[in-house]
């Protein structure tokens, strides 16, 4: 028997089996979870539906053996539809076992649960100290309100590091994911990460490279941080980049930042410390868009020179953008496409702007009248299609035209890595990884055909 079992479910389940978008990574959030309950002597099992294509049928058949006392699931928005189902099908097999919800959406949309009967208690923030008391209120009989706001730790050191043992990392990337730093004081339009917890806070050093050392056996040296913003504290960043040139072997290492959050020095120390890559947030082109629609007050220029002090010291400068913004015409679209394929950025990543519960986008949608409460709850309940998995379109601006703006998209995909000297660039670098080059060839044929990347391929609504 196992006390707890924690579950990161699919997007939705495609006739009882998992249909996924990117299981490039194991999930660091429930393996902290994980982690907390282990140090207590609680039994816990980790299941990621998705990268190990568990079937609902084999999810309940492992609950049903196992006989947890409390099933959590974490989920973003995206992820709606796989929890909803799961926890249904839970309850209807055994109602005495108690269902928790946590992630990014309950801390946006706590009334969520109230709406949607399966769950009996979510945690809202960050629940790793919060989940293992919930877990032992349960274990006492103790009266539990419906919702719980969870502990937002302020000492990340004292957080033991992810259970990753609980997951088979045969079914992920062999680049090593781990975090540095929690939260994030910017107010990006499209974002609900401060329903989670604004402050920010960083690890150790210290704490951050001995993990690093302790994944070196499985993932050889190479690390990808998922941090917000990585370079948000640029003492920590030079603590962390000084350590790692004082041990005896290399690393490789990449991660997400702001481009108004490096400047020479530090992206001279961090190339030196073995950073290759890092990726942007810009989100659009035009800098009236990007200043008062999107909150990221930077200019274009500043974005130049940042992709040059990256050239510079060679580390790859990749870039985030997004088509759809409020108030956005045909000309700003243009204006981005132009922008990208001007600026030498190694690779870009184009969405289509989704309002999420918490972001200022779901205001400007709520405005217009195109979601609600109720939207969402259609969607997890699968009455609307694919909507927040990216596939169906949620937010269209009244000045562009949905058809128009995926033909962008497309468009924009194939010429930036269709291009000669991307082509060829990119087989310069890949002929010293295999891993490397069989993921661009199938990029690079997903971009031909598709006009889209295999990773996050959009797809027409399922009804």
């Amino acid at each position: 028997m196992t006390s707890v079992i924690l579950i990161y479910p699919p997007v939705y389940y495609q006739h009882g089996h998992p249909e996924v978008l990117d299981v490039s990574y194991p999930p660091l959030g429930i393996l902290y979870l994980a982690a907390m309950l282990e140090k207590a002597n609680i039994s816990v099992k980790v299941i990621d539906s998705g990268a190990e294509k568990q079937s609902l049928k084999e999810t309940l058949k492992i609950i049903k053996k196992e006989k947890p006392i409390i099933v959590g699931i974490s989920a973003m928005t995206p992820l709606l539809q796989g929890a909803v189902t799961l926890a249904k099908q839970i309850k209807k097999n055994n109602k005495k076992i108690k269902i928790c919800l946590g992630g990014p959406h309950i801390s946006a949309d706590p009334k969520f649960i109230s709406r949607i009967k399966y769950f009996d208690y979510g945690i809202t923030g960050e629940g790793e100290y919060t989940f293992l008391e919930t877990y032992k209120k349960i274990l006492n009989k103790q009266k539990i309100p419906k919702i719980i706001h969870g502990k937002t730790p302020t000492n990340l050191d004292l957080i033991p590091w992810p259970a990753r043992h609980l997951l088979n990392i045969n079914h992920y990337h062999k680049t090593a994911s781990l975090m540095a730093t929690r939260g994030c004081p910017f107010n990006c339009y499209y974002c609900s990460r401060p329903c989670i917890s604004n402050l920010v806070r960083c690890r150790s050093a210290k704490d951050v490279v001995d993990e690093m050392n302790s994944l070196h056996h499985q993932c050889g040296g190479d690390y990808l941080f998922q941090d917000d913003s990585l370079t948000i504290n640029k003492d920590f960043i030079f603590q962390f980049c000084h350590l790692l040139l004082d041990q005896p072997r290399k690393y490789r290492w990449a991660g997400y930042t702001r481009v108004d959050l490096v400047d020479e020095p530090m992206l001279k120390l961090m190339s030196q410390a073995g950073c290759y890559s890092l990726t942007f947030g810009i989100e659009s082109g035009d800098e009236k868009i990007r200043n008062h629609i999107v909150l990221k007050h930077f200019s274009n220029q500043q974005i130049i020179d940042t992709i040059k002090l990256c050239n510079k010291y060679h580390i790859e400068a990749n870039g985030f953008f997004m088509f759809g913004h409020p108030t956005e015409k045909p000309a700003n679209v243009q204006q981005t496409i132009k922008f990208v394929l001007k600026n030498d950025f190694q690779i870009i990543g184009v969405s289509i702007a989704t309002p999420f519960p918490g972001s200022k986008l779901w205001q400007y949608a709520i405005k217009d009248k195109i979601v609600s409460n109720k939207f969402i709850d259609k969607f997890a309940l699968g009455k609307l299609g694919q909507g927040y998995s990216g596939i169906y379109p949620v937010y269209i601006p009244k000045t562009l035209d949905k058809d128009w703006l995926y033909l962008q998209r497309k468009r924009i995909f194939r010429k930036f890595y269709l291009r000669p000297k991307y082509i060829l660039s990119r087989i310069k670098k890949d002929l010293t990884s295999f891993d490397r080059l069989k993921t661009d060839f199938t990029e690079g044929l997903s971009v031909l055909i598709r006009g889209s990347s295999a990773r996050a391929p959009y797809k027409k609504k399922i009804k």
